[in-house]
């Protein structure tokens, strides 16, 4: 299924807006910098670092697959607990309805590391997968913020 949006929650949104510092698509995870919201690379063995997502430009019309450009003024979706979103899942992921998900570095999903106990995790899970998938490419995936 083809997805159009990025927030599919049914509150309105918590939003940060800022300069793009790179081309961003919508569904990449973001960090905030000085310079304003780029690419998140950070990985999942860093706890506690807020999940921010690149909203799609809805402003101009623009739909998921419109990435922002170096300089645009874009916006960020700050999913709460719970809340379900559309974001990018790396290549060659297989997921259940469930799966957990952690940050790979790079602004993308990937499927976290299951020990046998979930308090000994090396990896802080930031969504759980709300479909099943396989990803053949870099994927929109239906998620729930953990």
């Amino acid at each position: 299924m083809s997805k159009k949006v990025i927030y599919a929650g049914v509150d309105s949104p918590l939003t940060r807006e800022g300069k793009a510092v790179s081309d961003i698509a919508p569904g990449t995870f973001l960090k905030e910098t000085a310079d304003g919201l780029d690419v998140n690379d950070i990985e999942a063995v860093v706890f506690g670092e807020p999940l921010l997502v690149a909203d799609k430009d809805q402003l101009r019309s623009k739909s998921v697959d419109d990435a922002w450009a170096i300089g645009e003024n874009m916006v960020g979706i700050l999913p709460r607990s719970g809340e379900i979103i559309n974001a990018l899942v790396a290549t060659g992921q297989t997921l259940i309805v469930g799966s957990p998900l952690a940050r790979n570095g790079s602004g993308l999903l990937k499927l976290a590391a299951t020990p046998a106990s979930v308090s000994a995790t090396s990896e802080e899970i930031a969504c759980f997968s709300d479909e099943a998938i396989t990803t053949t490419a870099t994927t929109l995936v239906r998620v729930r913020a953990a």
